[in-house]
């Protein structure tokens, strides 16, 4: 690379990949005033969040649609039952991520 030049930006906030977890901290910080932000990315169809259905825990939004059960325990049992993880870490996980980003996240 002799000889290139190579573009300088001064950002507040630089965002590595745009999975689940990228997208939300740029929405978090926007929600917070936060709007000089810069998302590397090597596309958005191109992560692990939207390629094998990471996260799910993480981002879960209850009572979307549909008639199915939808709560938090339903998806801690779903995740539980086939022994992929402990019960209480999904239970507590799937609840939390419902509340913790307050209403972004919610219906209205």
């Amino acid at each position: 690379m002799k000889n290139t030049d190579i573009p300088v930006r001064e950002v507040h906030t630089l965002i590595i990949g745009s999975g689940a977890a990228g997208l939300n901290a740029a929405v978090q910080l926007h929600s917070r005033g936060i709007t000089d932000i810069l998302i590397v990315t090597e596309g958005l169809n191109m992560g692990t969040s939207i390629n094998t259905g990471s996260d799910k825990q993480t981002y879960y939004k209850s009572a979307m649609c549909g008639s199915d059960l939808d709560s938090p325990e339903t998806m801690a049992a779903n995740y539980f039952n086939p022994g992929g993880m402990h019960g209480d870490p999904a239970l507590v996980e799937t609840a939390w991520a419902g509340f913790r980003d307050g209403d972004i996240y919610r219906l209205p």
